[in-house]
């Protein structure tokens, strides 16, 4: 994470690195609630009852206030040399990790399976 972090603010201001760090680490933080906002909407169906309207409601207010603001932080607020580096910046930087943390995940799943597998008579 920290060469990630490193390969994004390469040949930036010290704003504009500030911006680009802060703005990835707030956009990783609302990716976990768009996930908790989630869980209402969709998840239900595999629940025996199904949520109130009103926190269907609240959940749907929730869910697209947040990624509004994950596409709002890819806009840049002091000036930068490049909008579009800036969008793909962050954007490469989520991705990056998600990818990072998707390996590790798939890692640590398939040690499981092996350790579970070498445990059976």
């Amino acid at each position: 994470m920290i060469a990630l972090a490193i390969a994004v603010i390469v040949g930036v201001g010290q704003q504009e690195a500030y911006q680009l760090l802060e703005n990835c680490s707030a956009s990783f933080y609302a990716l976990t609630y768009l996930v908790m906002f989630a869980i209402p909407l969709i998840g239900w169906k595999k629940v025996a009852s199904r949520p109130p309207l009103s926190l269907w409601i609240a959940a749907l207010s929730g869910f697209l206030m947040t990624l509004l603001f994950i596409v709002f932080s890819m806009i840049p607020v002091v000036p930068v040399a490049s909008r579009i580096m800036f969008t793909a910046k962050i954007l490469g930087m989520m991705i990056g990790a998600t990818a990072i943390g998707v390996m590790i995940y798939g890692t640590a799943a398939l040690r499981t399976s092996r350790a579970t597998e070498n445990t059976k008579p």
